[in-house]
């Protein structure tokens, strides 16, 4: 199976993840926006009929009111002279009526409301008995005169009866054309009608006179409205594409330009050339993983290349490791080889029955076994806490300790007739918080420490006092001279004064490492003297004020 380039999978992508949705989403769109406009002309073109229609019956009950008012002062006037030089100022003036006159009632009946030459013929009673009417005429196209001549939409009145077109601000043509589509619903004083559904007409119809006024949607309005905002949407829409398809194609170039790249690092590294580095063509355009990748392949290839060294060294940790391994054996298996001997030997003597053993001989016996048993009990522990400090998992509880009482017990633990303890601990020693267990094991290896590497049979020396409220202890014992080597050297793991070939004391040599590793963690600061006396000091930290 053939297996697509970066650049056949980005414009498959591209046609479906962009085109189509964009044509989709075009297609819905500008169907929602003509249909949106499209609602919004026939709207309008409701209103505007209303509107005009409004306007004509205001402008023919304003033009009868205006009668009215003339007929009842008609009267008043003194001769014919006057009456006609009235009419003559009326029509000057209001520039609203022409052809003013008084005629008999029954003239009046075929006039009444008439048409003649585009003109409305309106009357008003003058006398009491009816006798005669006071007519006018007022101009029925008055479209022109309400509305600005830049109005896009064609207006159309019709007399109702006739449906002879009365005024417009188009053509007859058109005219002929509405007329053509009208189609009024019963009982309805408005609507919409037309054929075509971007240019919808609107009618309305008005009770005095009895006419009805049409509102047609012009192609040019159509075209100011649905066609623009349909050509709008096409254009964004397609500008949008071609900017994605610009952006996309400079990404892919760079894409595959930098990948290639990444390509010639790999190859080089395949064939062991560990000194070829990527340079990518950086830019605007660059994505950051390909950067970071770069990145992180020149810095493995220098790995590699020094790891021929780090293998060095590391056979050399090996080495080392190989041997602090053999210590551990040939310490741990000598160190328990001694106590075990021990135990097992007064406990023989003690189940054989082939011998009397007295009760003094029997108490010393125990006595050997328990000491014994004791010591191998700390070597366990001493090797069981050495991976829990190292892996930082030692877990504690924390409490008030009374420091007092814990050096006690310890030297109680410790206590020999050949050893002579010289104690000089405050009476006001502040407590301290602290794991007792792990408090106690502190002590317990620097006491035997202090206990193995004393000589001249010189008393241990233990001072606690608090200098300031910080707690400090110290312990002491006379000891040889020792070179600054092993002082720097003395906290480290397998660590003896003393060399595997003059041993006088017995060890893992692992207690004062296992002092070091619990002081840090219960916040203990640990510091050395080794002049005449070798002396240990702790220093609290955390403390009870």
């Amino acid at each position: 199976m053939r297996r697509l380039k970066i650049v056949e999978q980005i414009i498959i992508v591209l046609v479906f993840a962009v085109l189509i949705p964009f044509i989709t989403m075009g297609f819905i769109i500008n169907n929602v926006s003509q249909q949106s406009i499209r609602n919004e002309l026939a709207n309008n073109a409701i209103l505007m009929a209303r509107f005009i229609g409004n306007a004509v019956e205001n402008y023919v009950n304003f033009s009868q009111s205006q009668l009215n008012q003339m007929a009842s002062g008609f009267n008043y006037i003194p001769n014919t002279m006057a009456k006609v030089q009235y009419f003559d100022e009326i029509e000057a003036k209001t520039r609203l009526f022409k052809n003013l006159d008084v005629i008999e009632k029954n003239k009046l009946e075929k006039q009444v409301h008439g048409l003649e030459n585009k003109y409305l013929t309106l009357f008003s009673q003058i006398d009491k008995e009816g006798k005669y009417y006071l007519t006018a005429q007022i101009e029925i196209n008055i479209i022109d005169k309400l509305f600005s001549n830049e109005l896009l939409r064609h207006i159309y009145i019709f007399d109702s009866k006739t449906n002879n077109l009365l005024a417009t601000n188009a053509t007859i043509e058109s005219a002929q054309i509405v007329l053509d589509e009208l189609n009024i619903k019963e009982g309805s004083l408005e609507g919409i009608f037309g054929k075509r559904k971007n240019t919808p007409k609107a009618y309305y119809k008005i009770s005095n006179p009895d006419w009805l006024i049409i509102v047609d949607t012009t192609k040019k309005i159509t075209t100011k409205t649905i066609t623009k905002a349909r050509f709008r949407i096409i254009l964004a829409l397609s500008l949008s594409m071609l900017f994605i398809f610009v952006m996309v194609g400079l990404y892919t170039i760079y894409l595959y330009i930098n990948v290639k790249q990444l390509f010639k690092g790999i190859t080089a590294i395949s064939k062991g050339n560990y000194d070829k580095k990527i340079h990518l063509l950086k830019s605007v355009f660059t994505p950051y993983e390909l950067v970071f990748l770069a990145k992180e392949f020149n810095y493995m290839a220098n790995k590699i290349k020094l790891s021929y060294k780090d293998l060095r060294t590391k056979n050399v940790e090996l080495e080392k490791l190989n041997e602090f391994r053999e210590h551990l054996v040939n310490a741990t298996s000598h160190e328990f080889r001694t106590p075990l001997t021990s135990i097992i030997g007064y406990t023989s003597r003690l189940l054989r029955r082939d011998v009397v053993v007295d009760d003094e001989t029997k108490v010393k016996s125990l006595q050997t076994i328990k000491q014994q048993a004791q010591r191998l009990s700390k070597m366990v522990e001493d090797l069981l806490v050495i991976p829990e400090l190292e892996s930082y998992s030692l877990k504690f509880n924390i409490e008030e300790v009374d420091l007092i009482e814990s050096i006690n017990q310890v030297l109680e633990c410790l206590k020999n007739e050949n050893i002579e303890f010289d104690v000089n601990i405050s009476k006001d020693l502040n407590y301290v918080y602290a794991d007792v267990y792990r408090l106690e094991q502190i002590l317990v290896n620097l006491i035997d420490n202090a206990i193995k590497y004393n000589i001249d049979n010189a008393p241990i020396k233990i001072e606690a006092f608090n200098q300031g409220n910080k707690p400090v202890l110290k312990i002491s014992n006379k000891c040889e001279k020792i070179s600054q080597e092993m002082k720097d050297r003395l906290f480290d793991k397998f660590t003896r004064v003393d060399s595997d070939l003059t041993r006088t004391t017995r060890g893992t040599g692992l207690g004062l490492y296992i002092v070091k590793g619990l002081a840090a963690a219960l916040k203990i600061d640990l510091s050395l003297d080794c002049d005449e006396y070798f002396t240990i000091v702790l220093e609290f930290d955390d403390y009870v004020e």
